[in-house]
This record gives C-alpha cells, structure tokens and sequence, in this order.
C-alpha cells in the first residue's frame, strides 16, 4: 500500500479538539507523518498538549506561519509533505480510519490524481443537531469522476477537508488558491482533477464539524467576498459543463444575497454576471431585493 502525510491547518484550536483531529490521523493506517500548520495562532499549539499515544509524537510535525489563512496552511503542509499521497482535514473533524483506508486503496487503484469520499455531516447544536450521511451518488461509488467539471456539482463532497492528493500534485505546482477566500477547495479539486482522475470513494472517510453562528458561511458578512470570489471562478472555467452546475450555485446565491440584504456594489457585480451569460434573475429575488433594500 502506499504511504500517507495527513495534513491538519489550524488556528486558535482548543488543544482537545486539535488532539481528536491529531489522533485520529494517526489512527489510519499507512500514516508518514501527521503535519499540524499553525496558522498564527494568539497561543502556539503544543504537541505534548494534545493527549497523544506515547508512541506516536514523533510521527507528528509541527510547521508554523503567520495569519494566512487556511489556503496558505495547507498548501505549506503540501509543500512538506513526502508520502505517496497527502491529505488534508480540518482541526475540527475527524478521520474514520476505515474509510480513509478504502479511498487510498481506491485511489491507488485508479492510478488516481486524487479523491474524496462520503462523510459524516455532525451539527453539536441548533434545531438540526445531529449526525448526517452524506453519501457519494450511486453511479459515481468506486469509481472516477466523470468529468472535471462535476466537482462543481451542488452537493457537499467537495471541501477542503478530507481531500486526498497524490503528490505529483504539487510537484507540478498545483496548490489551493490563496486569493480565493470562498469556494477555494472547489477550484483546486477542478485543477486536481485536470491532471488525473479523481477517485470517489462510497465509504465514509471523515467526520465534518458543522458550526452555527456568525462566521457561517451564509451570515450576511460573508456575502461581499463570497460574490467576488464565486465570480472569479465563474469566469475562470467557461466550458458549458462547468456553467451548468455552477448557474445553481449562483441562483442560489442571488436569492440568498437578497434576503441577506447584501450591499449595492455586491449586487451589482453579481447581477452583472448573471447578465453576462444569460441567466434570469427570479422575480422573487428582485422583489425580495426591492423590500429589504441593502445593507448600509
């Protein structure tokens, strides 16, 4: 079997939390090295902090950097990682050993570039608390993606965490974004799976740790860096599949940014873009747009 460097970017983790993430790397089997990015964390974390087995730490490095955000820190883990494949979780969800052993298997199979795998969606609070599946369509189960493009279909298997890479991906310079703040995972995944297959594995190889509150993706915050930055991919791949599935991500979008109250600028660049490719704007959300108004 090939070996394996899990990388975990991190910032500000309670030393639990990181050492769940940290031991549950360790937990899978054909494991190089664990590499622990710390992204310019207010208090360093510290490897003898995170409750690991005693005959583990050596296995785990610690790299650090300042405040760079999570693109920079996992591409920094790419950058130092030297196993046959690499792949990266956050410092908030964990590995299920089982599960990341049969997306290796898969993806040493296919000759893959790399793959991703079902997962577990766990919310701790709020009235969707609980633990979902969040399984791989049928006719993608075991084997390659179909196309590209189809990493840019609207279902939740294609996030930063959890991505496994062969390393001829970063040998031939291909790392996450740093630009890019929203959607960056997606645009890397697309440029992965330009190089190679990307393998889908059916067996669920991670826990993912949903939060509520304002650093949401959705909270009204977000929406003025979350249009730019989905444009810049919208103009970035212009084949008609990539549109395909990207115009539900921009509908939903559009709809979303009206309810949010989103600035005028931001709804200018976004309508514009619509604009530029043909797609009609709802009634509803131009309506919905004109009752709340934007935000200040």
């Amino acid at each position: 079997m090939p070996d394996l460097d899990i990388v975990i970017p991190t910032f500000n983790a309670p030393p639990d939390r990181l050492g769940r993430a940290v031991r549950s790397a360790l937990a899978c089997d054909d494991v190089h090295r664990v590499i622990v990015v710390d992204d310019g964390s207010s208090v360093a974390p510290r490897i003898d902090e995170l409750g690991l087995p005693a005959e583990t730490p050596a296995k785990v490095v610690l790299l650090t950097q300042p405040n760079e955000g999570p693109s920079a820190a996992r591409n920094q883990g790419l950058r130092a990682a030297t196993a046959d494949f690499i792949l990266c979780v956050d410092d908030d969800d964990e590995l299920i050993p089982r599960g990341v052993a049969a997306m290796l298997a898969l993806a040493d199979r296919l000759n893959a570039a790399g793959a991703v795998a079902a997962r577990f969606n766990v919310r701790s609070s709020g009235p969707e608390g609980g633990t979902v599946l969040k399984d791989v369509p049928s006719e993608w189960a075991g084997r390659s993606l179909p196309d590209p493009a189809d990493v840019f279909t609207p279902i939740g298997l294609f996030g930063g965490s959890g991505v496994l890479v062969h390393r001829r991906v970063p040998a031939e310079g291909i790392f996450f974004d740093e630009s890019l703040q929203h959607g960056e995972d997606r645009e890397f995944l697309r440029r992965v799976a330009g190089i190679g297959k990307l393998a889908v594995s059916a067996e669920p190889a991670l826990r993912v740790a949903l939060h509520e509150g304002g650093t949401n993706l959705s909270s009204q915050s977000k929406f003025p860096r979350r249009i730019r930055d989905h444009v810049v991919v919208l103009d970035r791949y212009p084949d008609v599949r990539s549109q395909y599935h990207m115009r539900h991500a921009t509908t939903w979008l559009v709809n979303a940014a009206a309810k949010a109250r989103v600035d005028g600028e931001s709804w200018a660049i976004l309508l514009a873009a619509c604009r530029k490719r043909g797609w009609s704007i709802s009634l509803k959300a131009r309506v919905r747009r004109l009752v709340r108004g934007a935000s200040a």
